[in-house]
């Protein structure tokens, strides 16, 4: 957690990277890596493609455990929904789609029907 908010990770991208690296490494592995979802959420503003494939990743996974953050967390991915960059896009919309909360449902329909 304190690595994530250090204002040198911010800086570097990839100190960043390798953080979240072994964010989604303790994940995979089992262990609840839950309580860092604040943090997460925050690293999705990024131009780096590999770390916004990670923390979508990881907000797919924890979006059950917490349904207010996910939803917080529903404007970057709809904004990323209109972005230039087609890999950008595919992921975001894959990402937005994969996460299972009902109240879901209305924030994917515009991405989709634009898709």
């Amino acid at each position: 957690r304190m690595l994530l908010k250090n204002i040198n990770v911010e800086r570097d991208p990839k100190r960043k990277r390798d953080v979240i690296k072994k964010v989604i490494a303790y994940m995979t592995l089992g262990i609840d890596v839950s309580k860092l979802f604040n943090e997460m959420v925050l690293c999705v503003e990024t131009r780096d493609l590999v770390v916004k494939k990670m923390v979508y990743l990881y907000l797919v996974t924890y979006a059950q455990e917490h349904p207010e953050m996910a939803l917080m967390c529903t404007n970057t991915l709809h904004r990323d929904c209109n972005d230039q960059d087609p890999m950008v896009r595919g992921m975001a919309l894959r990402s937005l789609c994969s996460i299972r909360i009902p109240s879901m449902i209305e924030y994917i329909s515009e991405p989709l029907q634009k898709s």
